[in-house]
């Protein structure tokens, strides 16, 4: 078994100020909501899949995006009817995990455009780098001197953290992201059986990319050795009328969970460089997004960023476009 580090905790352990974990574990989520508010790029236009025109970027973006079959909630029937009304959109966390089961098999498949617009692929493996799992604890009705007073006791909703996991391993000692998923699982089950209806909006994971070799008969580009750290949120609360919904035929819906931050490693002089001035200016927004994420939370032990931010070079000059 590896020796990631993997714990379960209902209180604060990243952070230097350990003098009052409650109030600093309320003013941490604080600020994490809000920089999630700043950071969030509308990036749907940006991940979902479309055939491959030049932006490389965007197509690292989609091939990376996992498609999550979503469910809905049932409401109870609206009287004088006997259907039930739809309720909210959820996914259940196992089938988030299985949606990397292929690509943890044989990589995923990233088609990328040369200067001399020959289109070559490139295959990168998944495996699971961090996690954490944030829910929302009802306190039930605080009882205070307004209480005392006549008053009707106030409702307080805290958001805690109760599962965390970074891998520490060597990227090729790593399992696959599925089987790693299913031996952590083995201790704390609600990481398959969480809806993202019951987590909060601050949980997260990140997943790396490295490249491969060798998986099928097409032209790949050789001795590419950049590799990606994607970081996605898990409590997708569908808001949004015009977010988009895609469906695999008669199958069930899906939907994309998007990339909102990114780091780099060893992405320098290679063809995934994004020369174009828009795409330079996307991926610092993901650089940025990736890092000020982490910071808002207090992380500090998640080894692959750290690893990738001492190694490589995230920030890209923005090219004009003439």
């Amino acid at each position: 078994m590896s020796n990631s580090t993997s714990r379960f905790s209902l209180s604060k352990n990243n952070g230097p100020n350990q003098s009052d974990p409650h109030n600093n574990n309320n003013n941490r989520l604080e600020k994490s909501e809000s920089v999630k508010q700043d950071i969030r790029v509308n990036l749907y236009e940006l991940i979902l899949p479309r055939s491959i025109s030049g932006d490389n970027l965007h197509s690292l973006l989609s091939s990376l995006t996992p498609l999550l079959a979503v469910k809905f909630s049932s409401k109870p029937k609206i009287e004088g009817s006997s259907i039930e009304s739809e309720g909210k959109p959820y996914f259940v966390l196992e089938d988030l995990w299985e949606s990397y089961n292929e690509w943890s098999a044989i990589g995923v498949e990233v088609p990328f455009k040369q200067i001399d617009h020959e289109t070559v692929a490139q295959y990168f493996a998944p495996s699971l780098s961090a996690l954490q799992l944030y829910v929302e604890d009802d306190q039930g009705l605080k009882k205070s001197s307004e209480e005392k007073s006549g008053l009707e006791p106030s409702k307080k909703t805290t958001t805690k953290l109760v599962y965390q996991f970074f891998e520490d391993e060597r990227p090729h000692e790593r399992m696959h992201l599925i089987n790693k998923v299913s031996i952590l699982a083995e201790e704390r089950p609600y990481i398959k059986t969480y809806r993202s209806s019951d987590i909060s909006p601050c949980s997260w994971f990140s997943v790396a990319w490295y490249p491969i070799y060798g998986i099928r008969a097409k032209p790949t580009l050789k001795n590419i050795k950049a590799a990606f750290l994607t970081f996605h949120n898990l409590s997708a609360h569908f808001k949004s009328k015009n977010q988009p919904k895609l469906h695999d035929g008669d199958g069930p819906l899906k939907m994309p969970l998007p990339i909102f931050g990114l780091t780099t490693d060893k992405l320098k002089r290679s063809i995934l460089a994004f020369p174009k001035a828009r795409e330079s200016t996307q991926l610092n927004t993901l650089l940025k997004a990736a890092d000020d994420w982490l910071d808002s939370l207090n992380v500090v032990s998640h080894y692959d960023h750290n690893h990738f931010v001492r190694h490589g070079k995230q920030w890209v000059e923005e090219k004009k476009d003439k």
